[in-house]
């Protein structure tokens, strides 16, 4: 198969595509962080709720 572009243009566009697979890589990243953060808190939450609302935590 022949193509039309130069080595350049291939170049570039490689360049572009390892670009947005990082930014992609990236935005995962953020996600899963983020979801695990979020999860964290909830459970912080839930235990400092039974932790302090217990009948035998001093008032």
């Amino acid at each position: 198969m022949k193509t039309d572009l130069s080595r350049e243009q291939m170049m570039m566009i490689v360049e572009r595509a390892r670009y947005q697979r990082s930014i992609a890589a990236g935005d995962m990243v953020v996600s899963v962080t983020r979801r695990a953060l979020s999860s964290l808190a909830r459970w912080t939450d839930r235990f400092l709720h039974a932790l302090l609302m217990s009948p035998t935590a001093r008032q």
